[in-house]
């Protein structure tokens, strides 16, 4: 029945009653077939002619009686009929225990599922006859106050103890002599009879549905006796008399106080059943009951009458039960209906009753369901049905009666106390609800119904299964506080405990109604052979419990229990742990943690029964499990609660079980289709990471330990066990054994992997500080490598290998990290700071220590050298993914400081992923390094480790004694990494090509650099993008692309706009000019263009050199200056005193308050001492604010006039007429306008001198002689000191736009300083006037030195022709142009 095993012999059993209490021997049947008996120890059963047919198929412990009464059928395939051979019984030896059951200490059972208020158990007793076939149709029940369990089939009954502890107990099989004639047919029906006085052991009565056959068996254990078998004839097997056509029993109960059962009838009738007779010698009869369920009396044909009158009025019988009285002799008995009609009766010992009562209480109970649950409203009321029901128990004592939410048992037995199981259903759900009943005899009959407490059943809404072999079953144990329904597939566990005091609590109890309490259902696999067939309760002792009982029962629970006969399985046995607990201040609660523990650690198990993802009324929200897996995930990182146990033989096998339980949780969320959020996977997948981590790190220890040497066993995972603070880990309790701090640390603190892994460079930074010996360092430097490498990197493997079952298919991973989105998620265990730092250093620390004992002395040290430096690439790419992971995270933290971490984290990649790889090279792990960077997208550092392989091999060929075999290898790898090369320019473009080029510049000079031949675009392209490779890019154009218009482009934009030195830019501006007239004047450039072309071309070309022409000419101011003025000066002075003494002699008086012009004209003269390029505004400002000495002025053009040209020749539009101005204003303002205009006491001669003395006379001579000559075609500006005022008093020029405001608002100040002076001499000292007189003599001045200078040529000349004249003119006034020679 419970178990799908199969037996060779299992066909071939005889019609028997069986049992294994068979230490005597049976009697023969007859004397004619008697054979000599074996020894008894041998041999428990009688030998026949039979008996030899199969005798593998004997047992020596389970033998079987034959009834005398021949089979009526023959066996056929369902099951029914038996086989002419006979069938032995055979006792198989129990399975061995496997490690992962739970046994119990002394029953033996095996725990399959627990929780904060209930054990469930599969108990071991299971007859071997029910293992064989877990297939056919069977039912029964366990009476646990015999202690028995009863199957039945159509063939058999059998009967045995079913909490004894063996695996495969003594029992008792029956043939039953009336067998089903169809499979179809009902299942008999039986009830074990309480023992005799004369006998310990329970009868057994079996009553045949359909045809109404009873037997009777006083003591299971005397069937084996043949005095008892032949006893079978004289009246212990009858007949129901009086049963109708199409008539059938449905259900049987005891009535013990009448000494007899109740057995109810399809038809509606009711029979008393009595097995003894008066004098209590066995003897079936039966009588039926008065009720106006079904047709009662009145004789056949009244009876056959009355049946179709009235049976279809009144409803099928729901449920029977009786109740034992306080008089011997008498039992109360109630049926119910499951339309909601309830009778009660007085039943006598003999069959005597009294009818006490009849009510219709569906109307009282349908409104009473409704108010307690509206969900009942809304399903049809007609779909009212009556389950089950069960009497509540009397006499409890008082302290029972007050934590029970019913009320207390009424102390007259004219009022039935009970509690039904009724439902409201639809097509595809079940409503189940507890109604508190009080059925009265003794008030009117329309107040003899009363309802109490509502109890509606939420956590499970299956409908009942029609074809089940078992209808609902209500328990409701002593002492009234759990109930038990049981389902055909489940079982539920109610508490109808008095909740605490509550305002809440009250209200609801006010309205008869529970509040919400403690619910949990048990369910059963999806698996056809798995059915509950039968059940029953086991009731602890309370007062008034043994009241009117002969005999203690023979189970006694300390709490409440269901005893569940499940087809398949066997026994279970759900147990609640502590029933007072339910009317305690803190009832238990199902909560979401616990329905996932008992998934967890009781849904691993393949051969369990129980089903844990089952879905139910009990719903908890996506957020209540998240914090349940979370909660649940730490506890088993940490193997905190009762499921986990604090030692561990194998720590491998602990954690990977523990592994699976981590599966089996994520596996029952997905099958709950539970929509965790987010952080919650992610964090729950981290969990996961980290016990993975830690199987492999004890794997890793283990390893270490055996290649250590005897001396030294203690490996790197040890010592960082022992290293970690005690604040960071568990300590273990020396005073309960646990003495092994390493086994502690993994059975209790993997939750704190990442602690552990930043300590193993701690481990080795201590040991380094204690002076430890290079093999040992060695050796834990080793290991640490070994470590970080395998820890980290099996975390990313696990965790890209996981992401289905965790529910984060979408993510998409890189190195075994998240590509982006990191909103919201923590910091992941693999990337903590600690962590990252750690690997960082141990990498640095390996590399270091590689190349330093590159040759170690000892073999063992130099193995370790070795296997660390191959570890070199691994952990690289390990910490730069580390690294990256930290950096992401960061940054999309919404904290400022973490995402200005997280910058600097991820600038600390982009350096280390470059700088990390290099440092490869310096170990040759080349292959390696190559492969790194392409993984991290470092081209850089790939383009210089391609280059410093090649470099190297090409160092090696150039090196003495090199073998041919060494010469040909070195020269076949150079030639295969400058292939490579080649390859990633054209795999990578301009990524590459650009690093390449600047480390090959950088490291090899531009010889190497121009002389490259592997690529021309790139590194033209390269070059060209390279402003500062300027002056490199021009000689690559002319050398590599023959491209001498680029170069002379290039050239032109360095001089024009890039470079800063003078000399430079005039070299620079003169080679781009001289380029590009080579270039204009090519033949072929000529042919291939067009005559619109050509023209455009020139245009453009004599703008490019008259732009070339006006910097050559600022560049030749600057260089007069410098030649003419600052050099004389500077050749005499100290080394380091230049600036100083051009300082002290060129530097223009300026009051302090004004210092910043002094400020300005220093930056300027230190540039010029630099030879820097001043841009023109910069050299107009040291041209109108420097004092050229009277020795060397005349050295020079003239300075205003000079700066005239720098404005007309670098500047434009308006900034060039402001410009201008200042230019004017400075030189109005160099004279004392004061002194000038006093001309008292001067004749006219000494002041036309005076004037001739002034800057703004040299300026007017130089302006006019330079228009004179005509050699200028700019047409310089005269303008007044009206004109001048103003400029830069409100704004100034663009370089001093991005200057401090305070600086610009001094330099405004002096602006303003210089505008009034001026605008003081117009008004006080007549300016403008002494202007144009100035300017008047000026230009006099000069129209008579030309004469002069004409008249001397044609004194000198012989009279030729005009043309002669002319030319010499020209040349005179060439001669004094912009010169200081006019005064």
């Amino acid at each position: 029945m419970f178990s799908a095993s199969q037996n060779n012999g299992a066909e071939n059993v005889s019609p028997a009653t069986t049992t294994t209490r068979g230490r005597r021997r049976q009697r023969p049947l007859s004397s004619d077939n008697s054979v000599q008996q074996p020894k008894a120890k041998r041999q428990r059963i009688p030998l026949n002619e039979q008996t030899f047919v199969n005798p593998s198929a004997a047992t020596p412990e389970t033998y079987e009686v034959k009834s005398t009464r021949p089979s009526m059928v023959e066996l056929k395939k369902d099951g029914i009929e038996e086989s002419a051979v006979a069938r032995q019984e055979l006792s198989f030896r129990s399975k061995k225990a496997r490690p992962g059951d739970r046994f119990s200490k002394g029953d033996g059972s095996t725990l399959l599922s627990t929780n904060i208020a209930f054990d469930v158990r599969k108990l071991p007793a299971l007859p071997d006859r029910l293992k064989q076939d877990a297939t056919i149709r069977q039912h029964g029940s366990a009476d646990s106050s015999t202690g028995y369990a009863l199957s039945l089939s159509h063939t058999h009954a059998i009967v045995w103890p079913y909490a004894t502890p063996t695996p495969s107990p003594e029992f008792f099989a029956f043939t039953l002599p009336y067998p089903s004639k169809h499979s179809t047919d009902p299942l008999p029906l039986g009830a074990l009879v309480p023992p005799s006085a004369s006998s310990s052991e329970p009868g057994l009565v079996i009553v045949m549905p359909t045809s109404g056959k009873v037997s009777y068996w006083e003591s299971i254990s005397s069937a084996t006796t043949l005095d008892f078998i032949r006893q079978q004839q004289s009246g212990i097997e009858d007949s129901i008399p009086g049963m109708l056509s199409g008539e059938a029993v449905i259900q049987i109960i005891p009535a013990e106080s009448a000494a007899g059962f109740i057995l109810a009838f399809n038809s509606g009738r009711m029979a008393y059943l009595s097995v003894r007779d008066a004098h209590g010698r066995p003897k079936v009869s039966a009588q039926f009951l008065r009720t106006n369920l079904g047709p009662a009396g009145g004789g056949f044909f009244g009876s056959i009458r009355h049946a179709l009158s009235h049976s279809a009025l009144q409803g099928d019988i729901a449920a029977v039960m009786s109740e034992r009285s306080s008089k011997q002799g008498e039992c109360t008995v109630v049926a119910a209906t499951s339309k909601g009609r309830l009778h009660s009766w007085r039943v006598h010992r003999g069959g005597h009753h009294d009818l006490l009562a009849e009510v219709d209480a569906r109307s009282a109970i349908l409104e009473a369901v409704q108010q307690a649950d509206n969900t009942n409203t809304r399903l049809p009321a007609e779909s009212l049905k009556i389950l089950d029901f069960c009497f509540v128990p009397r006499g409890l004592d008082q302290k029972y009666g007050d934590m029970s939410q019913l009320q207390q048992s009424p102390e007259s037995e004219d009022q039935q106390h009970l509690l039904l199981l009724a439902s409201l259903s639809s097509k595809q759900t079940a409503r189940y609800t507890l109604v508190e009943v009080v059925l009265s005899t003794e008030l009117s009959p329309e107040n003899r119904i009363s309802t109490g407490v509502v109890r509606p059943i939420s956590a499970y809404c299956t409908p009942p299964d029609p074809h089940a072999l078992t209808r609902p079953r209500l328990y409701l144990p002593r002492p009234n506080i759990i109930a038990f329904l049981v389902f055909d597939h489940a079982a539920v566990v109610a508490s109808i405990a008095r909740p605490p005091d509550s305002p809440d609590s009250q209200i609801l109890e006010d309205n008869n109604l529970l509040p919400t309490s403690f619910e949990d259902v048990v369910d059963l696999r999806i698996d056809p052979t798995l059915e509950i067939v039968g059940s029953g309760i086991e009731e602890p002792r309370t007062g008034a419990f043994a009241t009117g009982e002969a005999r203690l029962p023979r189970i006694r629970p300390k709490n409440p229990a269901a005893i569940l006969l499940v087809r398949g399985a066997g026994t279970l046995r759900i147990a609640v742990t502590d029933v007072e607990r339910f009317a305690s201040e803190k009832p238990p609660q199902v909560t979401a943690k616990i329905k996932l523990e008992q998934a967890v650690f009781f849904g691993v198990k393949e051969d369990s029964p129980l089903a844990f993802d089952v879905q139910h009324g009990i719903r908890f929200t996506d957020a209540e499990y998240g914090a349940a897996a979370l909660e649940l995930s730490e506890e088993i990182l940490t193997s905190t609660g009762k499921h986990f146990s604090s030692l561990a033989a194998r720590v491998d096998t602990d954690i990977k079980e523990r592994v699976q339980y981590l599966e089996k949780m994520m596996t029952q969320i997905t099958s709950l289709k539970v929509n965790l959020d987010r952080v919650t996977k992610w964090l729950l997948l981290w969990n996961a990471e980290k016990l993975h981590v830690a199987n492999v790190v004890w794997h890793k220890h283990e390893e270490f330990t055996r290649l250590r040497p005897a001396t030294s066993q203690k490996s790197i995972v040890a010592e960082m066990v022992e290293f970690i603070r005690i604040e960071e880990k568990s300590e273990p309790n020396a005073a309960k054994g646990e003495v092994d701090e390493l086994r502690h640390w993994f059975i209790h603190d993997i939750n704190r992997m990442e602690i552990f892994i930043a300590w193993a460079y701690e481990v080795i930074k201590h040991n380094s500080k204690a002076n430890l010996d290079n093999d040992s360092l060695t050796r834990l430097i080793y290991e640490a490598a070994e470590i970080y490498n395998s820890a980290i990197r099996d975390a990313f493997t696990f965790r890209g290998n996981n992401l289905d079952l965790y529910g984060l298919a979408g993510e998409r991973l890189e190195h075994g990290i998240l590509a982006s989105d990191y909103t919201g998620l923590p910091i992941p265990w693999t990337s903590h700071p600690f962590v990252a730092n750690n690997v960082k250093r141990q990498l640095e620390l390996s590399t270091e220590w590689v190349k330093q004992h590159w040759a170690a002395e000892s073999e063992a040290q130099n193995a370790l050298i070795q296997r660390t430096r191959e570890l070199l690439p691994q952990v690289t790419e390990v910490y730069l993914t580390v690294v990256q992971e930290l950096a992401r995270s960061y940054l999309a933290s919404d904290d400022p400081k973490m995402a200005a971490d997280g910058q600097k984290y991820e600038s600390i990649y982009e350096q280390d992923r470059h700088d990390k790889v290099i440092l490869l090279a310096q170990t040759e792990n080349w292959e390696a390094g190559i492969r790194i960077a392409e993984n991290h997208e470092s081209l850089p550092a790939l383009a210089e480790i391609l280059t410093l392989e090649v470099d190297g091999l090409r160092r090696q060929l150039e090196s003495p004694g090199l073998s041919p075999e060494q010469t040909l290898r070195a020269e076949r790898q150079m030639a295969a990494r400058e292939n490579q090369v080649k390859e990633c320019i054209l795999t990578y473009g301009k990524d590459f090509s650009f690093p390449f080029y600047e480390y090959l510049f950088t490291t090899f000079g531009v010889d190497a650099l121009l002389e490259y031949e592997g690529d021309k675009k790139y590194k033209t392209m390269y070059l060209r993008t390279k402003p500062e490779l300027a002056k490199v890019s021009w000689i690559n154009d002319i050398i590599g692309e023959e491209d001498i218009d680029h170069a002379a482009d290039t050239l032109l934009d360095l001089g024009l706009a890039r470079e800063q030195q003078v000399w430079n830019k005039k070299i620079e501006l003169s080679l781009g000019k001289l380029a590009r007239m080579a270039e204009s004047s090519r033949p072929s450039s000529k042919a291939s263009m067009s005559l619109q072309d050509g023209n455009a071309n020139g245009v453009a070309e004599d703008a490019q050199v008259d732009a070339i022409d006006r910097e050559l000419a600022i560049i030749g101011i600057q260089d007069d200056l410098y030649n003419t003025q600052i050099r004389p000066v500077i050749s005499v002075a100290l080394e380091g005193e230049e600036l100083g003494l051009v300082q002290e002699t060129f530097a223009l008086k300026i009051p302090k308050k004004y210092k910043i012009l002094s400020q300005v004209f220093d930056d300027a003269l230190r540039r010029l001492l630099n030879h820097e390029a001043l841009d023109p505004l910069t050299l107009i400002d040291l041209l109108t604010l420097i004092i050229l000495p009277p020795e060397t002025r005349e050295h020079m053009p003239d300075q205003f006039f000079s700066a005239i040209r720098v404005a007309y020749n670098g500047l434009s539009g308006a900034e060039r007429v402001q410009a201008e101005r200042l230019i004017w204003r400075r030189c109005f303002l160099r004279e004392d306008w004061t002194s000038l205009n006093n001309t008292t006491l001067k004749n006219d001669n000494d002041v036309v001198e005076v004037l001739g003395q002034t800057d703004l006379f040299q300026f007017y001579c130089t302006l006019y002689a330079n228009q004179q000559s005509g050699a200028d075609k700019n047409d310089y500006r005269r303008l007044s000191p009206s004109e001048v005022a103003g400029v830069y008093t409100e704004t100034l020029d663009r370089r001093f736009e991005k200057m401090e405001k305070a600086y610009r608002e001094k330099v405004l100040e002096a602006m303003r300083w210089e505008d009034n002076n001026l605008l003081k001499h117009i008004e006080k000292h007549r300016l403008e006037q002494w202007a144009k007189e100035t300017r008047k003599y000026a230009e006099e001045a000069v129209d008579q030195q030309y004469d002069e200078t004409t008249a001397a040529g044609a004194a000198l000349s012989s009279p030729r022709s005009g043309s002669g004249s002319a030319k010499r003119r020209t040349e005179a006034f060439e001669g004094m142009n912009g010169q200081n020679g006019t005064h």
